[in-house]
């Protein structure tokens, strides 16, 4: 009966996960190489060649992946501070309601919130105007569509930050950190040989893999940058679409080149990162 049920969420999965992911990478493949489209003639490897000499693709790689390594390691980094530093007041419920709120609030409506406090015509710019601070809102900082992209990363932070809190909070009590603790110290380790070497090694280690996850999904991310990112460079996500909704039918099938390019590098990383992990757990 337990193999039954197996093989079925198998299948299940394989239709619903595997079966349309690979589809849509068929589709984008060939949409890319020309072999379908509405203005493509035939297989060429043109859009490939002109996606590549442009070097926009590279640059909107690196963009990404800056800003989405950033927002994992302060928001990692914060959320381990916090639950190290504050883990028994953040078992009061009002605190933990506070926590899990912005969880509860959607990708798109964080940046909707991050642009109206912090663009120029937003509330933290009339405030600095009611204050005196500046005189016309051209004076106020660019926080939002801004080169460093503070608003994205503020907008990210905001949303994964107390995921993690919440993730280190639940394996912190799961592993039974506390006990560790008291039992290093009990043998003469002082308070930082301690977090050196139990909590954030054991709370690393057990949540790299959602470390990991999070960091692809922040690189793939399209609402917060599309409200909040620069006209050049884009994010990828934004790129791809931009690309693909154009009217020039060939930018189409360019769309469709740095999509499959963005899927092959994130299935690449996914193999290299969890698969031989996995293959040394077995040999142990």
């Amino acid at each position: 009966m337990k193999n039954k049920r197996l093989n079925f969420g198998i299948i299940l999965f394989i239709a619903i996960g595997v079966v349309p992911f690979v589809a849509a990478f068929i589709y984008a493949l060939l949409y890319s190489f020309g072999v379908i489209g509405v203005a493509n003639k035939g297989f060429t490897t043109e859009f490939w060649t002109s996606v590549l000499a442009s070097g926009e693709f590279f640059t909107s790689f690196l963009y990404s992946f800056l800003i989405a390594l950033v927002a994992v390691a302060v928001s990692v980094g914060g959320a381990l501070w916090v639950t190290l530093k504050f883990r028994k007041r953040l078992e009061q419920k009002f605190l933990s309601f506070i926590i899990y709120l912005p969880l509860a609030v959607p990708g798109i409506v964080t940046g909707f919130f991050t642009f109206q406090l912090f663009s120029k015509g937003g509330f933290f710019a009339r405030l600095s105007y009611q204050l005196g601070w500046i005189t016309e809102a051209s004076q106020f900082p660019d926080l939002v569509n801004d080169a460093l992209a503070f608003g994205i990363l503020l907008s990210f932070i905001t949303m994964i930050m107390p995921f993690f809190v919440l993730l280190f909070l639940n394996v912190y009590k799961n592993e039974r950190i506390e006990e560790l603790s008291i039992l290093a110290q009990s043998l003469g380790a002082n308070a930082k040989q301690v977090t050196q070497r139990i909590s954030l090694p054991i709370l690393i280690k057990k949540t790299r893999v959602l470390i990991v996850l999070y960091f692809i999904f922040l690189l793939g991310a399209y609402e917060v940058p599309l409200i909040l990112g620069r006209e050049s460079p884009q994010m990828l996500s934004v790129l791809i679409i931009r690309e693909i909704k154009q009217y020039d039918l060939d930018k189409i099938s360019e769309g469709y080149v740095v999509a499959v390019m963005y899927t092959l590098i994130v299935s690449a990383a996914a193999i290299v990162l969890f698969f031989p992990r996995k293959g040394r757990m077995y040999e142990h």
